[in-house]
């Protein structure tokens, strides 16, 4: 048995509260190294006078619990293995028999004990792993409307302009430029994104700034004016929610932009600034490179490394914060109650989330949830980011851990840096699995591109096939799922050219759009496309086609993909074929006793039963 492969630690995403009375227990160990695993434990305080004398007490072998746990799934190097357990006292003293063969070896909090020669160790419980108390304010929470929210992201410079005015899909794409997009363009075309399906809005900055982007942050309490005004933000979520949809804003608490009031103070006045301690200056002067009279700086390749300030990235542009420093707590904090009390905002998308510290996170989170516990918090980390969403600071992150899997599978060479077959994607979707606890997975934000990535049709090198499968991948994952918009039409665009505005003249592909509407329809109409729970039915490397189940309720979903070039025929397993089956995108019955199915090139079936 490969003992160092085995792990295991409580209070972690290994052992956790996935509700007020239910803990969630996991155990890795090598990959096909170990053939049955035993939990075994008790509430650490099941105590009971031993036979020979009442005055010393002994654990209560009894009252102890042996319960198989399942595989949950397996990785390439990894089996992990899960149980959930009711706690009727909210504690748990634990420890795992594993079995591989002949041998059976107890895991305890100390050690690796052989049963053969310590058979009696299996019942001292001071040998166990201790899930001390099941404290409910410690669960993790998320807001449960997020589950079944899908989500459309725009882009406001470059999404719509309002009223009559002239709007043309040809404007230069580059970060500089402008199309002219506002929040009236945004609810002009609120019905459209309605129909689509979509019940949130995640809206890039819309604070005063001079880019287009307005991730260079002047004011966190004002409208950008070319956006339009306070007032129409407000009348943009009223909209909104009288639709049904959910308003999140991006909030930049990183750094903000070189003429936010506070950066040009320190710059007028240096060291005897109030606010020169809310950044990171290194050494003085603070500006240390050619700058001329009201011109904002140019990044060069010269001013890698070498700036006076922290910055984001080497932007001189885009000063870091200091955010333990109490003015920048109470103006950014400030700005997170403005938003919400004055317009009601529903959540917060976090910019750079991953460089800011924990300690700031926690402080936002009591902000947030005090004044709606059920506000929704999202971080943009690319990593797995557990350290976030352990229920003291984020709701979920922009969970690139399942658009990178999705890029490798449908992606060519030239758009991903790796390309998967199903049996690779199968092992990264089961490392994702296993790397957050569940309730965490049921909250995450989904997305196949943003406006940070190469378009969805570009890593498909442009095949619309693939594109729907990605889609149907999307749509059928545990979470909240997002749409980047115009990737609904096929829109293309690298990662230097994937803010182009949207297409309202003679929008292409309306058919690809089509079909992301009833995906969204039937995600709403069907428990198991939000199911965390995940069943691998087949995986054929050669012919690139694959078959997994989920389960929700009394309803499992079955999702047939084709992820080759070629047609190829799948054989149904014995308990598909054995029962009726509807097809969910055609409305068919498929009768008992059909033993495969045809598959086209990038085709894709969804069944239930």
């Amino acid at each position: 048995m490969n003992l160092a492969a085995v792990f295991h630690e409580p209070k972690s995403r290994f052992a956790y509260a996935y509700d007020a009375g239910t803990v969630h227990i996991r155990l890795r160990t090598a990959r096909g190294d170990v053939q049955a695993v035993t939990l075994i434990g008790g509430d650490p305080f099941s105590w009971k006078p031993t036979k020979e004398n009442p005055e010393i007490w002994e654990w209560d072998r009894d009252a102890e619990l042996h319960l198989p746990m399942r595989l949950e799934n397996s990785t390439a190097q990894h089996d992990y293995w899960f149980i959930a357990l009711a706690l009727p006292t909210f504690r748990l003293r634990y420890a795992f028999i594993l079995e591989s063969g002949a041998e059976r070896t107890m895991y305890g909090s100390r050690d690796f004990y052989n049963l053969d020669t310590h058979a009696d160790f299996q019942h001292k419980s001071l040998l166990f792993f201790n899930f001390p108390y099941l404290n409910a304010e410690d669960t993790f929470h998320a807001p449960a409307w997020v589950k079944d929210t899908v989500w459309y992201q725009i882009f406001p410079e470059r999404y719509a302009r309002g009223g009559s005015q002239e709007w043309t899909a040809a404007t230069d794409q580059g970060v500089e430029s402008f199309a002219g997009g506002d929040l009236q363009g945004i609810i002009d075309h609120l019905d459209d994104i309605r129909l689509l399906g979509i019940t949130g809005l995640y809206l890039t900055p819309i604070f005063a700034s001079p880019s287009s982007h307005k991730y260079d942050t002047s004011d966190y309490y004002r409208i950008d004016p070319a956006f339009g005004s306070n007032e129409q933000f407000g009348e943009l979520v009223r909209q909104a929610h009288r639709r049904g949809m959910r308003v999140m804003l991006d909030a930049v608490f990183n750094h903000c932009g070189w003429l936010h009031p506070f950066w040009q103070d320190v710059l007028k006045n240096g060291r005897e600034s109030r606010y020169f301690d809310c950044f990171f200056i290194d050494r003085e002067p603070v500006i240390n490179f050619e700058l001329a009279d009201g011109e904002l700086p140019r990044l060069t390749p010269e001013m890698y490394g070498k700036l006076n300030f922290r910055t984001f990235g080497f932007e001189p542009r885009m000063p870091k914060w200091n955010t333990a420093h109490p003015l920048v707590r109470e103006h950014l904090l400030g700005a997170v109650r403005y938003w919400m009390e004055t317009f009601g905002i529903d959540g917060w998308r976090l910019d750079v989330s991953n460089e800011v510290s924990h300690d700031f996170w926690r402080e936002m989170r009591q902000t947030v949830k005090g004044i709606n516990p059920e506000a929704y918090i999202m971080g943009e980390n690319w990593d797995n980011s557990y350290p976030w969403l352990m229920g003291d600071q984020f709701d979920a992150v922009m969970n690139y851990e399942l658009a990178y899997p999705i890029w490798n599978l449908l992606g060519i060479s030239g758009t991903v840096d790796e390309v998967y077959d199903v049996v690779q994607f199968q092992h990264a979707i089961n490392h994702l699995l296993a790397g957050y606890p569940r309730n965490a997975i049921e909250a995450m934000y989904n997305l196949i591109d943003s406006h940070d990535t190469a378009r969805i049709a570009h890593v498909c090198g442009g095949n619309l096939d693939k594109v729907r499968l990605a889609y149907v991948l999307l749509m059928t994952f545990a979470g909240s799922p997002s749409l980047y918009y115009g990737s609904e039409l096929g829109l293309p665009g690298d990662g230097q050219h994937n803010r182009a505005p949207y297409p309202w003249g003679n929008p292409p592909n309306l058919d690809l759009r089509s079909l992301v509407q009833q995906l969204i329809q039937l995600r709403g109409e069907h428990a198991s496309f939000k199911s965390v729970d995940f069943q691998w039915l087949h995986v054929d490397p050669q012919a690139n086609t694959m078959l997994f189940k989920k389960t929700a309720e009394s309803e499992s979903l079955f999702v047939a993909i084709n992820a080759s070039d070629i047609t190829q025929s799948l054989l149904l397993p014995d308990d598909l074929a054995r029962q009726p089956v509807l097809d969910l995108l055609r409305g068919e019955q498929i009768e008992p006793g059909t033993e495969a199915v045809t598959l086209p090139a990038f085709g894709f079936k969804l069944w239930t039963c």
